[in-house]
């Protein structure tokens, strides 16, 4: 792993972090757990695991499966750096994906940012 900072202007950091499942494959066996994304931007996640992720996992596409307000979301992501957080390890994964997926994001965020907002004023 590479120290790695993404280059995009955008990042949202959640106020409540988004629970996600990952998945990769490793000697063509399935493993699946589940973490949290703490921020996002529509090329990347910080991912929050409780456990460290073995060699052979970090070298293998992970699957990520998650809903940042209303759809359900399913990509794939390359672990680009670690390190460690009072929670556990926090990740950052690269996401594998076109523009058209990235606006679902930036659009799924904007819904969830909205709802903050007026939870907030509550």
């Amino acid at each position: 792993m590479v120290d790695y900072k993404r280059s995009e202007p955008f990042r949202h950091l959640l106020v409540t972090p988004v629970e996600v499942q990952y998945q990769c494959t490793v000697n063509q066996v399935a493993f699946t757990r589940v973490g949290k994304i703490i921020d996002i931007s529509p090329s990347g996640i910080s991912l929050l695991v409780s456990e460290l992720l073995k060699t052979e996992e970090l070298q293998s596409p992970i699957g990520l499966s998650f809903c940042l307000d209303t759809k359900l979301l399913e990509t794939a992501g390359e672990v680009r750096w670690k390190k460690y957080h009072a929670e556990g390890i926090q990740y950052g994964v690269e996401l594998k994906e076109n523009e058209s997926f990235e606006q679902l994001i930036i659009e799924e965020l904007k819904l969830r940012r909205k709802k903050e907002i007026q939870s907030q004023k509550q």
